[in-house]
Order: structure tokens, then C-alpha cells, then sequence
């Protein structure tokens, strides 16, 4: 009896304490669940037992709770888009939550990961001109060799030959396939595997435990760990990952005395000769750039020390191959997902599809070649006839929706990352939608709920990529910004809501790829193959999905018979 009471003492001490300390908090003027106010085991409950339904719930608080709720014991999360744009706004100074990028391990970080947005900066200007358009377009033809070889391996899989593919593990194969022929030496090899079933795609449903655990620095966890990286086949594969990538920095490193030093020697290896960056090569493998891009900064007398200091961080070997992952898997799952939703949302359109075919067969060169990256991107948004707007009654022009507004509507309905991108207010207090926000407040809006607002986009889960053309006007001579006529946008700047490589400073780094890439991949895909659904696809059926950082997809796979198209010009 006496046990029974004590322990009922303690728990009401407890409840006691955390309500007490709820009430006086900064945030106590939020709305939201008591539970939520007082443990971060609230949220904790939906990622792990609900097997990813944080956002889910997300929906059902604002419902309740109103535009701003207060999630975590810290935390606030927005309903509002405009928000959106409040928080990543250009210039922010706000870390980025350290407990949610914790989950991609790597204690060395990267710039996706590290809190600090002045140390990020520091390695965005490294990376940027790898990876700006301007060094993309040289290395488009690699990105297309690897998207012709996937064609042509998606091309035995006909109705003939009774083996449908699953473009859920198709796509992600040509994904990373492109990524890693881009960056690295050794190649991953990804669209030998037989029926694109390749190790290297499999994705951890776990991985908000990892958020969660203790102290991974405590020696029995340690132990524990290791152990479970023997028997545990996720870990095998990451670690086999991790070999190439080490690999590849290895290679960069020959020569070098001992490249496995914490503070590597890259004079020895880069040579006076490569201190003027403008030698820098950015249409060769990661590494080698990495490495003469770094060294050269160092040397400049501009660079202040705190500059130096940073950089001499960044040619740690850890911190080396935390970058290399980190692009690995940050230009791999994004797009992947982009080109699964939508192919589907294609291929349950036929009119949408339709018009999209026909624009690829006339912008084709008719000489059987294929058409470059440049020609691609340049299709038109809107096609304008001008014999029709000026006939009576005519009502506005037939739209030919080109490759560009496809993309952008597979951008959005796949979201990008959908748990919300934690910052940390400060320095100093934040107003964000009009409410005072204090310092060390974690804040946040998924993206889903900017891509799904129905004010912004109408019918939100519909797949229309009608929705990014501005209707024209009535007539040639009226100016588009001074004239009121119907449109999807209202008065709203739609491009300004597309999210799916966030906003800010600490936007995608590597958006010029991905545009690349997908320009390509939807292009050849339609231009040269025909896809047959082993299953009806309804197009009224909103896309669902768990939340484990980026969508996991929760429809019934798309399988696919394939057969080649065939034109006149072919």
C-alpha cells in the first residue's frame, strides 16, 4: 500500500511540476495540447508509434487550435504559408534544430546539416560553383548518358516479355545513378541490379529513432550500437556506401603522406600553382575539387581567421566524407520522389499527358538525334494565338502545358522534405505573422501545408500544372501587371510558394541539378517510351504518405508494362 501511494505521490509531483513550469513559460500564450507543452514524447508518439503521422496530426491541431500552435514544451508550428517565407526568409540568422538533423548521423556534419548558418556559408560558397548552373550544363551530357541507358534497360520490360517493373524502384535507381556519376570516382552501379532492386535504395523506416536516443557518446550505447551494425542489413549498406565514398576522397588524396590525418596536408598535395580558384575545374568528380577549392580560399589574404578556422574544420576526413554522403543522399531522394509522383500523376492524366507528348515530338530533332539539355529547358511555358484573341467571343488561347510546368506540379505534390524545418529563433526576439516570438524558440511549417493551401493553389491535391500559367489577357495590348482578369494565381506569386527545396540561406544547394536532371528524365521518359499500368489509376485519389523527413509514399506501387514510341520522324 505504501509503495502504491508514494509512487502515486511522485507521479502527481510530476504532473504538478510540468504544469506548473508549462504555465510559466514564454510560450504559454500558445495555443496547444497540454501534453505537447510539457514533453517532447508527444511528438515522439506520432514519428515512432505512428509510424511517421506527425504531420497527420499536425492538420488535425491547427483544425483545432487555430494558425499558431505550440507543439513541443519549445516549438511552435505554423499554419499560415506566408510563414513560410517569414521563417527561411533571406539573410535569417536562425540555427537549424540540432535534435532534428540529428537523425542523419554524422557528428562531423555537413552543410545540410550543421546548425550554424554562418559555418554553412562557409561551405555553400565552396560547393556553389560545382554545383551552379553554369558547371551543370557542361556535365548535362553525363546526366543523359545514364538517363538513355535507363530507357533502354526500362525498354525489356514489355507486356511481351510478362515482366512489368516497379517505377518506385526504377526511378530512385536512375536518380542516384545520375548523382554519383556526376561526383564521384567509383561508380554505385545502380542500374545493373536486376529489376532495379539495387541494396543501396533501401530506406530506414526508423529513422526518427535516432532523434530519440540517448547520448550515442555513452560506451554501453556505443556497444550496443556496433553490435547492431553487424546483424542490422541497413547499417551494412550504409556502410558499404560509406567504403566508395571514402574511397573516392582516398583517390583525391594520393599522394598525400598520410591522408587519414584530422587536419590534412593539402598544400603538399595541391601545389602553389592551384591558388588562383579561377584554375579550379568544376566538370570533374567531387573531391578534387572540393579540396583545390579550399586550399585556394585559405590562401587568399582576404579570408578573415574566423574564415580560415572554418575552412581548416571542413578538411577534416570526417568532415570530407560527411560532405560527399551528404550530397549522395540529398540529391538522390528528392528527386526521386519528384519523378515518381510525377510519372503516376502523368500517367492518370491523358490530356495532360497528351499535350506534354506533343510538345516533346515537335521540339525533337527530326533528324533522329536526341535533344540537348539547353532545348529542353527552353519549352515554351504558353503558346499564344493570336488569330483566335482577336476573333469575337473568343475566350483565351488553347494552353500547350510544357515540360517546366509538369515539373513544377510534381515539385509540389511531392513536397520535398515534409516535416517541418526546425530553426531556432535568434538572435534576439523574431516577429513571425505578426506574434513576438522569443529567443531559443524552435519554429516551423511543413511544406505541405504551403503546397496544399487551397487559397494558393485551388483543388490542392489535383494534379493541374495549368495552375503556373498566368492566363493572358483579351487583348495583345494590355499590360499584364495593371490588368484585372480571371487566373489560378489571384493575386498571389505562386512561384514564391513552390518549396520543395526550401527558401533562404539554407535553401537546396543543389537545385541546378535537380532541375537539370529532371528535365531530362521527364523528357526522354516521354518522348521515347509509352507506360501501361498493371492497375487503374484513379485521378481523384490524393497522394498519401508517411512523414519520415522526406514522403514515403503510401499507394499501391506503380508497376508498369513499357513499350517503345514510335514517330514519324523516328
Amino acid at each position: 500500500m505504501f509503495a502504491i501511494i508514494f509512487t502515486t505521490s511522485i507521479l502527481i509531483a510530476l504532473g504538478v511540476h510540468f504544469i506548473t513550469k508549462s504555465q510559466q513559460h514564454p510560450l504559454k500564450r500558445f495555443p496547444g495540447p497540454l501534453l505537447a507543452k510539457c514533453t517532447t514524447w508527444y511528438r515522439a508518439y506520432f514519428e515512432l508509434v505512428m509510424n511517421g503521422g506527425w504531420v497527420r496530426q499536425l492538420e488535425k491541431l491547427h483544425a483545432v487550435y487555430g494558425p499558431i500552435v505550440r507543439v513541443g514544451p519549445n516549438e511552435l508550428h505554423f499554419g499560415d504559408p506566408r510563414a513560410y517565407n517569414e521563417i527561411h526568409a533571406p539573410g535569417s540568422r536562425f540555427h537549424k534544430d540540432s535534435a532534428l538533423y540529428s537523425i542523419f548521423g554524422n557528428k562531423a556534419g555537413s552543410v545540410f546539416t550543421i546548425p550554424d548558418p554562418q559555418d554553412a556559408a562557409v561551405v555553400r560558397n565552396i560547393l556553389a560553383p560545382y554545383l551552379s548552373r553554369r558547371a551543370i550544363i557542361p556535365r548535362a551530357a553525363i546526366i543523359q548518358e545514364k538517363v538513355v541507358e535507363f530507357v533502354s534497360r526500362l525498354t525489356t520490360h514489355t507486356y511481351e516479355s510478362g515482366t512489368a517493373v516497379n517505377l518506385e524502384h526504377a526511378l530512385p535507381s536512375v536518380a542516384l545513378e545520375v548523382l554519383t556519376s556526376l561526383i564521384f570516382v567509383r561508380p554505385f552501379n545502380v542500374l545493373s541490379a536486376p529489376g532495379f532492386d539495387h541494396p543501396f535504395l533501401q530506406r530506414s523506416k526508423n529513422i526518427w529513432i535516432k532523434k530519440y536516443l540517448p547520448n550515442i557518446n555513452n560506451p554501453v550505447l556505443l556497444t550496443l550500437m556496433r553490435f547492431l551494425s553487424d546483424v542490422d542489413q541497413l547499417a551494412k549498406i550504409f556502410a558499404d556506401q560509406l567504403k566508395l565514398v571514402r574511397a573516392d576522397l582516398d583517390l583525391a588524396l594520393k599522394g598525400v603522406s598520410d591522408h587519414h590525418d584530422e587536419n590534412l596536408n593539402t598544400t603538399e598535395f595541391l601545389g602553389e600553382s592551384e591558388n588562383d580558384a579561377t584554375h579550379i575545374a568544376t566538370d570533374g568528380p567531387l573531391y578534387p575539387y572540393l579540396l583545390q577549392k579550399i586550399h585556394s580560399q585559405i590562401q587568399k589574404p582576404a579570408t578573415s581567421v574566423h574564415a580560415v578556422q572554418r575552412l581548416q574544420r571542413l578538411l577534416k576526413h570526417r568532415r570530407l566524407i560527411g560532405e560527399g554522403f551528404n550530397l549522395r543522399f540529398a540529391g538522390t531522394d528528392t528527386i526521386a520522389n519528384t519523378c515518381v509522383v510525377g510519372v503516376r500523376c502523368l500517367l492518370s492524366n491523358k490530356d495532360v499527358r497528351e499535350q506534354l507528348v506533343k510538345e516533346l515530338d515537335e521540339a525533337w530533332p527530326k533528324d533522329g538525334s536526341d535533344i540537348a539539355f539547353e532545348d529542353l529547358e527552353k519549352l515554351p511555358y504558353l503558346v499564344l494565338n493570336f488569330l483566335q484573341l482577336s476573333q469575337p467571343g473568343s475566350d483565351y488561347p488553347p494552353i500547350l502545358f510544357s515540360q517546366t510546368v509538369v515539373i513544377k506540379e510534381s515539385l509540389r505534390l511531392s513536397h520535398g522534405a515534409v516535416s517541418p524545418l526546425g530553426r531556432v529563433v535568434g538572435p534576439g526576439d523574431a516577429v513571425i505573422m505578426g506574434e513576438t516570438i522569443p529567443t531559443g524558440t524552435i519554429v516551423g511549417i511543413s511544406s505541405t501545408f504551403v503546397h496544399l493551401n487551397p487559397e494558393l493553389f485551388p483543388e490542392p491535391t489535383k494534379f493541374n500544372p495549368g495552375r503556373w500559367i498566368k492566363a493572358p489577357p483579351r487583348s495583345g495590348d494590355i499590360d499584364l501587371e495593371k490588368t484585372d482578369f480571371p487566373s489560378t494565381f489571384a493575386e498571389i506569386n505562386a512561384e514564391k510558394y513552390l518549396v520543395s527545396y526550401s527558401r533562404g540561406p539554407r535553401s537546396c544547394i543543389g537545385i541546378h541539378v535537380a532541375w537539370c536532371e529532371l528535365y531530362i528524365i521527364f523528357g526522354f521518359l516521354f518522348r521515347k517510351l509509352e507506360f501501361v499500368p498493371q492497375a487503374e489509376l484513379d485521378p481523384s485519389q490524393p497522394l498519401r504518405f508517411d512523414d519520415f523527413f522526406l514522403p514515403t509514399f503510401t499507394d499501391d506501387p506503380l508497376v508498369v508494362f513499357v513499350r517503345e514510341r514510335r514517330t514519324s520522324s523516328d
